[in-house]
């Protein structure tokens, strides 16, 4: 497989891939593979705070987080037609990263925004700030990637017509 950057950045040319159902089975492993990799690392950059006590600002904001995922996937599946959608993993996984990767960029652009307006502020303050940015815009991603599941999902219904 030969690398092209539109297969991560290019939400429009996945979708197409995905709606003509020409994504091979290697881009979707590789898709799988980084979306690991990144929850991984997400964990594992937890796991190593070297502050044993972690604050509830934290703590809220991980469980916070956990909510989001459990109750996206479902809202998600939704999104896809349910029992009656297809290609929910692969569709799932090509647009979690086209899309992901585009906020993942706004993310950190609101989490410097949130340290410089937070300036001076107390660590708590800064740190529900930065979750709640944070969560925000992950509630965004979500509902974006559900913006393009519905839309394939509603094509796949107007050809069966």
């Amino acid at each position: 497989m030969s690398f092209n950057h539109r297969y991560i950045w290019s939400t429009t040319f996945v979708k197409d891939l995905l709606r003509r159902e020409c994504l091979s089975e290697a881009v979707f492993f590789w898709y799988f593979f980084a979306v690991m990799v990144i929850v991984f690392l997400v964990f594992t950059m937890i796991a190593v705070i070297p502050n044993p006590q972690v604050p509830l600002w934290s703590a809220a904001g991980s469980w916070a987080d956990f909510a989001v995922y459990v109750f996206s996937l479902p809202y998600l599946y939704h999104k896809n037609g349910g029992p009656a959608g297809k290609q929910f993993l692969p569709r799932y996984f090509s647009l979690n990263i086209t899309v992901g990767w585009k906020f993942m960029v706004a993310m950190i652009a609101e989490v410097l925004l949130v340290v410089v307006a937070l300036a001076g502020q107390s660590e708590e303050t800064l740190g529900w700030g930065c979750i709640i940015g944070w969560l925000l815009t992950h509630i965004l991603t979500i509902w974006r990637i559900g913006f393009h599941l519905k839309s394939l999902c509603d094509e796949a219904v107007q050809t069966t017509k």
